[in-house]
């Protein structure tokens, strides 16, 4: 009660340039899935197939799924944005872009939101039935086959840390990376990577 309100309220106060707002600096092109759901993520495949079809998802489809993979991937809040006010048929500017560049994409370096809301893959098994039917294995974190989710989410933990690591709603995470071998880190790391220079292929 009250959100879409609110929504509207940041919309009037900080337009035109909460549209243009990058705080984190992404800068990557959407991957070519988001247009064809042509990827062996199944929680990925099963969202946008279902949004290209029916121009919706739930919530959690748009938050903690393509949301969330857009914002651990680095993609341009730009090319989110447009997706999002191009595929959902109840995306009107006002509400989308507040909680597409803002609540999503933490572009606009937290007037929406008090952290990003960003997760590995834990939270969606927890949350759905995807990882059932994925041939990436979800309990994996920088193995060949291991779930992208994993490796981009402690990716993001490292590439963002001057942001993120006072905020206390992160420490507990930033105490588990803290508490990484380095060469646990420097796997995660290394996966991460192979998954970013080969988004498309994912």
């Amino acid at each position: 009660i009250g959100w879409r309100e609110f929504m509207r309220g940041v919309y009037w106060a900080k337009m035109p340039d909460y549209a243009t707002m990058n705080a984190l600096e992404h800068h990557r092109p959407l991957p070519d899935f988001y247009w064809t759901g042509d990827t062996a993520m199944s929680c990925l495949r099963h969202a946008v197939t279902q949004s290209l079809e029916t121009a919706y998802a739930h919530h959690i489809q748009r938050l903690m799924v393509t949301g969330n993979f857009a914002l651990l991937a680095g993609i341009d809040p730009d090319a989110v944005d447009r997706w999002y006010l191009g595929i959902y048929i109840d995306a009107i500017q006002w509400v989308e872009i507040t909680n597409t560049r803002g609540m999503s994409q933490f572009a606009d370096g937290g007037v929406i939101a008090t952290k990003p809301y960003v997760s590995s893959a834990n939270y969606i098994n927890k949350m759905s039935n995807y990882c059932s039917s994925c041939r990436y294995d979800h309990k994996q974190k920088h193995t060949k086959d291991s779930c992208p989710f994993n490796s981009l989410y402690w990716y993001f933990l490292h590439s963002h840390k001057k942001i993120f690591a006072d905020n206390h709603r992160m420490r507990m995470m930033y105490s588990r990376l803290e508490a990484m071998s380095t060469q646990e880190r420097a796997k995660l790391v290394n996966r991460a990577k192979d998954c970013l220079d080969n988004l498309d292929a994912l």
